[in-house]
């Protein structure tokens, strides 16, 4: 993977959000207002859906992350990738369920790894623009507090100057990362899934390596377990 390139990290400054709220912690309440502001085809299919609203509670339930602009675009990143990340969990496990068919079987399923890799690719692909998104709400949360500074009466002429300086830059930081994140991005998408992939067959080979070992042990111990009860004891 590129340096440079988190495809996972850049995943809000929502000035709705951030002035609404003035606990120094994000939790269950800021989670499913972002939910109903930037994923509301979430809670619209949790209404439908027993085990998908747990999902969806559960997170929300658990989430504690201190209220920091990172923080707040990580949690709208979450958000807005929910089902994604849903079905990234459903890949790996069809991924396995159908290793284990070939292990037991014997048989090879040629075609597992290049859908599962297409699967993958395209959910990345999904997470990307989800990506560019993001980076579009905190710039324009920086160009709305920016407007908000030049129009305040309360401020002095030389305090905008130096506060609106600071937005300067940070609107050219964020446009910057997002012309760095456009560049080569079919590459930098291909790289992310391919390392995704690549961590799932490894895991599932862990797994697989670790269970055997685990029956492996639990057979000699039976064997040893045999073996004395066979001994003939010692005449006195």
């Amino acid at each position: 993977m590129k340096k440079g390139w988190a495809l996972f990290a850049v995943l809000f400054a929502s000035s709705a959000i951030g002035a609404a709220a003035q606990t120094q912690m994000l939790g269950k309440q800021d989670v499913l207002d972002a939910f109903k502001r930037y994923n509301p085809a979430a809670l619209e299919k949790a209404a439908l859906n027993e085990q998908y609203a747990d999902l969806l509670n559960k997170l929300a339930a658990s989430y504690s992350a201190a209220r920091t602009e990172k923080n707040q675009l990580e949690m709208i990143a979450l958000v807005k990738n929910f089902d994604n990340s849903i079905l990234l969990q459903g890949v790996k496990n069809r991924y396995a369920q159908g290793r284990t068919l070939q292990l037991v079987s014997g048989t090879d399923l040629a075609s597992l790894e290049r859908d599962t890799r297409a699967e993958i690719l395209a959910l990345v692909e999904d997470i990307y623009k989800n990506t560019i998104e993001v980076k579009e709400i905190q710039l324009e949360n920086y160009k709305t507090q920016r407007k908000a500074i030049k129009k305040s009466k309360v401020l002095s002429r030389d305090e905008k100057k130096r506060i609106v300086a600071v937005f300067d830059q940070q609107i050219k930081d964020v446009k910057e990362e997002m012309k760095s994140f456009k560049q080569d991005h079919r590459q930098k998408i291909q790289d992310t899934a391919d390392v995704y992939f690549a961590e799932i067959r490894s895991n599932y080979e862990a797994s697989v390596a670790a269970a055997s070992a685990q029956s492996l042990k639990a057979e000699q111990a039976e064997n040893l377990s045999v073996t004395d009860k066979n001994k003939k004891p010692v005449a006195k």
